[in-house]
């Protein structure tokens, strides 16, 4: 795999996650040697970078490119940065309290597999407040811990668990789906865990594989319709959002799927499965959409639907305070519009859109909207990486071609349009191939929206 420490190679990347995306990297360095970490399953080909520990000033000049009015996220991937566990960075509270200074009321959202939060380090963050911690833990028992993260020391994730709680510090929780391996009861017991300790939400994600994956970490897809069914069967009994990711959504109903306990939703009445009409007497066409709207209002009124009723709820909170409800993202109307103007300004008849195999269903919901066909969408199979890859972020440019040469020897296409996520700020997807050769390949138009 190729690796770079180089900094001005990497300092586009550090840019454009930053300005774009809100996202601070600090490191690249991980502490746990996770059996499921992704970097290990890569093909030779791929374009990814490790980052050494960022010096404090080198955070500082990125942090003048931070959105102070939208949340920071530090310890999740990056473009094409490697992740890593930020608590291992030398200076990592230095670096929050400078950053705190900076930005005095931005919430920070910081990703942690909580081996190293000891009870002093959970008491400095309490002072740094607001954040927003989510807690990798995949498991709570010594044996599970062991098999999937290689940790001896289990005692450690679980009692950062324990000191947030009794510290107020509030946080989310989530795990890889394992079941195959260490067994449904581990599982269950690591929610069961994470909820009683108040984790504000349990988040369960689908564990992708590559081709490359040995057998023993390749996740029996037909399993993951029974964990969806699991998490809400988990979420209605604890009382506690358990999200399963990706839940692939095949329709736009902005339904909610769980309120937090003691957030401005619960207090306002919402429950599981009640349907958002409106925000301040304005309609809303998505999950996405009802959410961003009730979160930028301050006390917005809510036009619910519960079983064939309707009903005005009242929420009250600040403006850009989260709502306390969950929906499973779909799709923001912002970039729906964004696919309408393209399409507008090519003039296009007859527009292809290509979507990832998790995305197709809800971009065919979007088509309908835009008053598109159906065969507009077209879903792309990952050939590159194989496997259960199923996200757009990872498809290439030959995937994307191959797709369209299939839909084309079908139909009439005028104009290609594919997901941004998939290549980098110059247009560039993992492989290092532009999307230009898809232009040049193809003979017409290609925008990533």
């Amino acid at each position: 795999m190729k690796k770079t420490t180089d900094r001005p190679d990497l300092y586009p990347y550090l840019l454009t996650a930053v300005s774009q995306d809100n996202v601070l990297p600090l490191t690249s360095v991980c502490n746990l040697g996770c059996i499921f970490c992704s970097h290990r399953q890569n093909p030779p080909e791929v374009n990814t970078f490790r980052l050494p520990p960022l010096s404090v000033d080198q955070i500082l000049e990125l942090a003048q490119f931070l959105d102070p009015n939208q949340k920071v996220i530090i310890g999740e991937s990056a473009t094409r940065l490697d992740e890593g566990e930020p608590f291992t960075h030398p200076q990592i509270i230095t670096v929050l309290e400078k950053l705190r200074s900076l930005l005095p009321d931005t919430v920070f959202a910081l990703t942690t597999n909580g081996t190293l939060l000891t009870a002093q380090t959970i008491g400095k963050l309490k002072a740094l407040a607001p954040l927003e911690i989510t807690l990798s833990l995949n498991s709570v028992t010594p044996a599970g811990r062991q098999l999937l993260l290689g940790d001896k020391n289990a005692a450690r994730a679980a009692e950062a668990v324990r000191s947030l709680k009794l510290a107020g510090v509030p946080f989310h929780g989530s795990l890889l789906a394992m079941p195959h391996l260490t067994g449904w009861p581990d599982m269950e017991e690591t929610v069961d865990f994470l909820a009683a300790e108040n984790a504000r939400t349990v988040r369960v994600f689908l564990p992708g594989y590559t081709a490359r994956a040995p057998q023993n970490l390749r996740f029996p897809l037909s399993l993951w319709p029974e964990i969806i069914t699991w998490a809400k069967k988990k979420t209605d009994q604890l009382g506690v959002p358990v999200i399963p990711e990706p839940a692939c959504p095949d329709n736009l109903l902005p339904q909610i799927y769980g309120i937090m306990p003691a957030s401005p939703a619960a207090g306002a009445g919402l429950q599981s499965g009640d349907i958002i009409r409106a925000v301040d007497d304005k309609a809303v066409r998505t999950r996405v959409e009802a959410y961003q709207a009730a979160r930028q209002a301050a006390n917005p009124r809510l036009k619910v639907e519960r079983s064939g009723d309707t009903f005005t709820a009242s929420m009250t909170k600040e403006r850009g305070q989260a709502p306390g409800f969950v929906i499973h993202y779909d799709f923001a109307t912002g970039r729906m519009d964004e696919v309408a103007a393209e399409i507008r300004r090519h003039r296009a008849k007859a527009p292809l859109l290509l979507a990832s195999e998790f995305a197709g269903p809800l971009l065919k919901e979007v088509a309908a909207l835009l008053s598109l066909p159906a065969n507009s969408v077209w879903e792309v199979k990952n050939r590159f990486f194989g496997g259960s890859i199923r996200a757009a972020g990872l498809l290439t440019a030959q995937d994307f071609l191959a797709a369209a040469r299939e839909a084309m020897a079908h139909q009439h296409c005028d104009l290609l349009l594919v997901p941004r996520e998939a290549f980098d700020h110059r247009g560039v997807d993992l492989c290092g191939e532009d999307i230009s050769t898809l232009t040049a390949a193809l003979n017409i138009p290609v925008c990533a929206v």
